[in-house]
């Protein structure tokens, strides 16, 4: 039977709590915080999911100054998908075995519910991720991820515990949900411009 980290039910739980922030959203929620939420969900998918988690660290697709990937490497960690060197190693195992037996997010091999819930009881091979492990930057945050994560939620909880649902819990679900839906559904339906041997679509509305 496989055995699971502390860390990776640690995550698990976290991403609970954040997807049970849309209650206090919808009964307390102001304008002003759905709009903070939003906007902090373009922060963290944009310049930190997106641009760098995946286009940068996983790919490699764009060069970019070491200023911005500790910039965007701060906006992914700060939307609660894992660290760095987590989030990287279960890409490029995906992108090493797609669609096909050890993709640790195959929707026709694990199903939808395991690849929206339970992803992140995936362990990562850090092979893939050499360079990000032997980075003291990238280390730090993935050895201290929780403890880092606990500080900014007492800081928001102090400052106004509405802004820890509307600035912190709420964007990570939204991000949460986007990604994994995103990965999902672009690998069962969509239109394909190329016969490749994985099962990967384009549906453009998603980009959007």
């Amino acid at each position: 039977m496989k055995k699971y980290t502390r860390h990776q039910y640690l995550l698990f739980l976290v991403q609970i709590i954040t997807h049970l922030s849309i209650i206090p959203m919808i009964m307390y929620g102001s304008l002003h915080h759905w709009l903070i939420g939003f906007a902090v969900y373009f922060v963290t998918g944009c310049f930190g999911m997106t641009m760098t988690y995946h286009r940068l660290l996983s790919h490699n697709s764009w060069n970019a100054p070491t200023w911005y990937e500790y910039f965007g490497t701060l906006c992914g960690t700060y939307g609660l998908t894992g660290s760095s060197i987590g989030w990287v190693a279960i890409h490029k195992e995906h992108h090493h075995h797609t669609d096909k037996e050890g993709d640790p997010h195959s929707p026709e091999h694990m199903g939808f519910f395991r690849v929206q819930w339970l992803s992140m009881f995936e362990t990562p091979n850090p092979r893939y991720v050499i360079r990000l492990i032997r980075s003291k930057f990238h280390s730090f945050l993935h050895n201290w991820y929780f403890a880092i994560h606990l500080v900014i939620a007492l800081i928001w909880y102090f400052i106004d515990p509405m802004l820890l649902v509307a600035a912190y819990l709420f964007p990570a679900m939204l991000l949460w949900n986007a990604g994994s839906f995103i990965n999902t559904l672009t690998h069962t339906f969509g239109y394909r411009n190329h016969d490749t041997d994985d099962n990967s679509t384009n549906i453009p509305v998603l980009g959007i």
